[in-house]
């Protein structure tokens, strides 16, 4: 009977064992997870783009008679006369007031009021604008860093006011970070050479213009007229355009989940190029691709080194010994992540569940400086973190 009981009890481990050794094995094919093995070569898809030979604009004399505002005296009354910041001070301004000017190496806070007039702020250490609302023209010349969020500009009917175009509520230029969050424009915006632009959920009724960037984020906007021009890497993605988007020349461009009403002046092209070898025992077949941790939504094509057939679409297949050269377009999602980015980060998942992965990295030649090994996949792809 003992004997009985053991036999049995076997039986039961063997049928309750086995299948679920054999489910876990199975991912890799009964061991070929193992003979695959495949790398990163070399990957590229931008470099800075060179700025326009163009001058920003010069800034406008303060306005006088005015009235100091600085780190011992901020405004916090209101004042309807004009507002000047001396050469690095610190200024904080509460209460509506007329005219402000800011010297270079000033630091020029405003916060819950309004300006009745003009803002004009030359070569300043910073600029904030926090809930503000500026009635009539802003200009901002060589600024080293401008942020913006929640505020409203206004040109008070003025469509007199001329840069690349007319009706301007607010023109930004030099080689300093601009970021604008969630403000409404009521005119015109332009935004030139900068280092890092950042535009971020704004309603603009008029034009807006990012030209010369390093980089340029322009994300979840209701833009009236979209113009982009020789900018290093670009994206765009989730705005909505009321009529036409002009692209210009711009050295590596993403767009995607844009709603636009007009017409297209120009090409967005964002390719990516990224090279894999073989270099293990059997052929690689690698059956999905992410960026950002993101399904690749736009073409891929691929094509073996050594030469012959292009190929459109996955699976992409590497023999052994040889390498492989694929160019993606990347679709950027309605949101993402704020600039500056370090790059982007890719996955190729095979089909034995072994994965390579690495960062483009911006404004480098070539953008992979890191390779990568294939590696069991021990996530959850998508999404892949």
């Amino acid at each position: 009977m003992m004997v009985l009981i053991v036999i049995v009890m076997s039986a039961i481990v063997f049928v309750w064992v086995v299948p679920t050794f054999q489910s876990n094995t199975g991912q890799d094919n009964s061991g070929a997870a193992y003979a695959e093995k495949f790398s990163t070569l070399w990957g590229i898809f931008a470099t800075f783009a060179p700025s326009i030979p163009e001058t920003v604009r010069s800034s406008p004399s303060p306005w006088s008679p005015y009235k100091v505002c600085s780190a011992s005296s901020p405004i916090t009354s209101p004042y309807s006369g004009n507002i000047f910041v001396p050469i690095n001070d610190v200024c904080v301004i509460t209460a509506s007031v007329g005219n402000v000017f800011a010297s270079s190496g000033s630091n020029l806070t405003v916060v819950d009021t309004t300006i009745n007039g003009d803002l004009a702020a030359n070569y300043s250490a910073s600029v904030t604008l926090r809930n503000a609302n500026v009635v009539h023209f802003t200009g901002l010349y060589n600024d080293q860093v401008v942020n913006i969020v929640g505020t409203s500009f206004n040109t008070s009917g003025d469509t007199n006011v001329c840069g690349d175009g007319c009706n301007n509520a607010i023109y930004e230029g030099g080689r300093g970070s601009f970021a604008m969050i969630n403000s409404t424009v009521n005119g015109q915006i332009e935004s030139e050479v900068s280092h890092q632009a950042i535009v971020t959920g704004n309603t603009v009724t008029g034009r807006m213009e990012i030209e010369s960037a390093d980089f340029g984020q322009i994300m979840n906007n209701n833009i009236g007229v979209l113009d982009l021009d020789q900018n290093g890497i670009i994206v765009i993605s989730g705005n909505t355009v009321n009529g036409n988007v002009l692209y210009g020349l711009n050295r590596w461009c993403a767009a995607g989940n844009n709603v636009v009403s007009g017409s297209f002046g120009g090409i967005c092209v964002g390719n990516i190029e990224i090279d894999l070898a073989n270099t293990g025992s059997i052929p690689v077949s690698l059956v999905a691709a992410y960026m950002s941790n993101s399904p690749i939504a736009g073409p891929i094509t691929w094509k073996l080194l050594s030469g012959g057939q292009g190929h459109n679409s996955l699976p992409i297949t590497i023999p052994v010994g040889q390498s492989v050269n694929v160019t993606m377009q990347w679709t950027p999602p309605k949101s993402s992540f704020a600039m500056p980015w370090t790059g982007l980060y890719f996955i190729f998942v095979s089909s034995h569940q072994n994965f390579v992965d690495g960062y483009l990295y911006f404004g480098h030649n070539p953008a992979l400086t890191i390779t990568s090994q294939s590696r069991p996949e021990n996530r959850i792809c998508p999404p892949c973190y």
